[in-house]
């Protein structure tokens, strides 16, 4: 059993958990509403494709280069005042295309929305990390975890609606009510963060290099499963939608293979808390290895809709249970005053994956088949997990 089966979070736990997964549910909410909103707004003022391309691509390129840095000062002057400047960032992005609609002004929402977003995340992540304590971890990564899969709903249903029935402009000053409620929201409420670490920790901080932290084996190994689960879910919501057309599926059987995926990593992060005080951190991250692997072999050998619905949420299920996890293990892992650090390499794989992964497999598909991308995320997939697993028990590696 985990540390966590110990857990018993009082009301103040529970009032500030609730306050960080409703935050995280309105800012991320925001960030899905305009990667959305700048899409559709950029066809709707004749963006090429690749143009487009570019608008998504810029949503992660600042988080890739700056998680890191992030962290350091999240670590250094703690939580809040990041939070206010990132939601501050996020207003900004948000309302240039309001005053403005043009394709300059979506450059500016994509990357600054991607910044912004950055820095609320970082703290949000690094306070889950703190608040209760190590046996608690689990049970705030998984509550965090389930508030991205509802805003990642709440985001379509907000942007879309709104654009059919009054326009662009009018999306994006309602996104800003967003950012706007969340600043408010936290000038409201008071939470305990853990005080600096006094001495040399703190004085050489700023000489210690982010690569110390890939020296350690077993943050090492947690580091690549980031990388190749982050790439295991970018790839089948990039690559499914390509091989439904490829086999003569409507758009809405697409889109039902892709919310057959998002309902099942709701209802697994949904049970993570139950999870971790039974099963170990360890052997949950190579069972989501393990299940990707089997899924990837298995996709591109079938063409029935029912079936392929049936592959999406096991995988759902399978990669879904992986984030709230690593981040519980980061925390446990990390030194303690290097957690918002840690946290910001592990933002620097996801958002590399997400700015990287469309272009190379795009090109990749182009030459040798969409099958062959299926494969080839099983076989990574597979590798990842020999390296992962040897020389790991239960608790972790030896």
């Amino acid at each position: 059993m985990t540390d966590s089966a110990n857990a018993d979070p009082g009301p103040e736990h529970r009032r500030v958990l609730l306050m960080l997964v409703g935050m995280s549910v309105l800012s991320h909410s925001a960030l899905v509403g305009c990667r959305i909103a700048v899409t559709l707004g950029g066809i709707d003022l004749g963006a090429s494709a690749f143009t487009i391309g570019l608008l998504m691509a810029f949503f992660g390129l600042l988080p890739m280069v700056l998680s890191v840095p992030a962290g350091r000062l999240v670590d250094r002057i703690g939580t809040r005042k990041p939070m206010f400047w990132g939601l501050a960032v996020l207003a900004v992005a948000i309302l240039a295309p309001a005053l403005s609609w043009e394709v300059g002004s979506l450059f500016l929402a994509s990357t600054a929305t991607g910044l912004g977003f950055m820095g609320v995340n970082v703290a949000i992540q690094k306070l889950g990390g703190e608040l209760g304590g190590p046996a608690a971890r689990a049970t705030n990564f998984g509550m965090l975890a389930v508030g991205f899969s509802v805003s990642s709903f709440i985001g379509p249903l907000l942007v879309g609606p709104i654009i059919d029935f009054a326009g662009f402009r009018a999306a994006f000053f309602a996104l800003l009510l967003l950012p706007l409620g969340t600043a408010w929201w936290l000038s409201k409420v008071k939470f305990e963060e853990r005080p600096r670490l006094a001495g040399g920790s703190r004085q050489s901080a700023g000489e210690q290099s982010v690569f110390d932290l890939l020296r350690d084996p077993a943050l090492r190994k947690v580091y690549l499963s980031v990388g190749v689960i982050s790439a295991a879910w970018d790839v089948h919501q990039f690559v499914v939608p390509i091989y439904g057309s490829a086999i003569g599926m409507s758009a809405s059987a697409i889109g039902i293979l892709l919310a057959s995926y998002s309902a099942a990593t709701f209802v697994i992060r949904v049970a993570v808390p139950w999870l971790a005080r039974r099963v170990p951190e360890w052997p949950m991250i190579l069972a989501s290895h393990v299940v990707g692997g089997i899924i990837y072999l298995l996709y591109p050998l079938t063409e029935s809709l029912p079936l392929m619905m049936m592959l999406s949420f096991v995988l759902g299920m399978g990669l879904g249970v992986s984030q709230p996890i690593v981040l519980a293990l980061l925390h446990r892992l990390a030194p303690p005053d290097r957690t918002g650090e840690a946290v910001g390499l592990r933002m620097v794989l996801v958002n590399g994956t997400q700015t990287l992964l469309p272009g190379a497999f795009g090109a990749i598909g182009g030459v040798f088949g969409v099958a062959t991308l299926f494969w080839g995320m099983a076989l990574l997939l597979g590798g990842s997990l020999f390296y992962v697993a040897r020389g790991t028990d239960r608790r972790g590696p030896m």
